[in-house]
């Protein structure tokens, strides 16, 4: 009876139906085909995410531990800077206690030798106003010292040299 009046499903149904089917076999073949591509994608893009960051976290150690050499290098050139200037003061220091003593010896020197020369030429002096005394007083004498003023005045010379003596 069914025969007679037509087929219970009709064609549409089976259209829908077989669409709904192949829609369904495609999705679950291309669905896991694609869901692998993405996965893999996924994962290709976490490692290259990873390597990245570890190769950041590196260049940031790298740049920390040359940022520690900086310092260090500009400590020890401030450290050295600092050493050559104690050293070139100590240096000039020295030099003018040097200078000043010998100075200080040159003026000494020159002093000793003008004490000498003072000395010398006092004695020189002293030398000639006793020439000159002696030979005036032997002139006077002879002028006006008769033999007893001579007699009396060699007395009181000798009383003189005995006091002293």
């Amino acid at each position: 009876m069914a025969a007679e009046n037509g087929p219970l499903i009709n064609e549409g149904v089976w259209v829908a139906i077989s669409f709904v089917a192949f829609v369904g076999l495609v999705w679950k073949k291309a669905g896991s085909a694609l869901s692998e591509m993405l996965d893999k994608r996924a994962e290709d893009i976490k490692t290259n995410l990873d390597e990245a960051r570890n190769l950041r976290e590196e260049a940031q150690a790298e740049l920390k531990k040359y940022q520690k050499l900086s310092r260090e290098a500009a400590d020890q050139a401030e450290q050295i800077t600092a050493n050559a200037m104690a050293a070139a003061d100590k240096i000039r220091q020295d030099a003018e206690k040097a200078a000043a003593a010998s100075i200080q010896r040159k003026e000494d020197q020159a002093a000793a030798k003008i004490k000498a020369m003072e000395a010398e030429v006092v004695a020189e002096l002293r030398h000639r106003a006793a020439e000159l005394a002696t030979a005036a007083a032997g002139e006077l004498i002879k002028e006006k010292l008769d033999q007893k003023a001579a007699v009396s005045l060699v007395q009181s010379d000798i009383e003189k040299l005995k006091k002293l003596g």
